[in-house]
């Protein structure tokens, strides 16, 4: 097959848009707080239960329960994808920086009434 676009340009399609706006306070924070959970082996990042809070997660129903856990799986996929990011050299980019924020969000309405993850 012939080789349509050079390595070069593939290269250049597949490395994500750089951004330099500012980013928030709370989003900072809760990157390093990720990050330092990850390196300190307490987030496994195939384990979904790691990032749940066991003297929470012990007082739920099973129906919550199993909920939780859905949502856990969910929640270490992307941060799967950030820390492949933040590795790969791409800390200032629109895509990790977007994942972080959609995270900490999502992390945020699902603990509308308790601290259910450790992030």
């Amino acid at each position: 097959m012939d080789q349509i676009i050079d390595e070069k340009i593939q290269k250049e399609l597949n490395t994500p848009l750089k951004d330099d706006s500012a980013r928030s306070e709370e989003d900072k924070g809760f990157l390093e707080l990720l990050m330092k959970l990850i390196r300190d082996g307490k987030i496994d990042l195939y384990k979904a239960s790691t990032l749940i809070n066991p003297a929470v997660y012990q007082n739920l129903t099973e129906e919550k329960k199993g909920k939780a856990d859905f949502e856990a799986m969910n929640l270490l996929s992307t941060i799967r994808e950030i820390k492949g990011l933040f590795e790969a050299g791409f800390q200032d980019t629109y895509q990790l920086w977007y994942m972080v924020e959609k995270l900490r969000l999502t992390k945020e309405r699902l603990e509308a009434d308790q601290d259910l993850f450790i992030i």
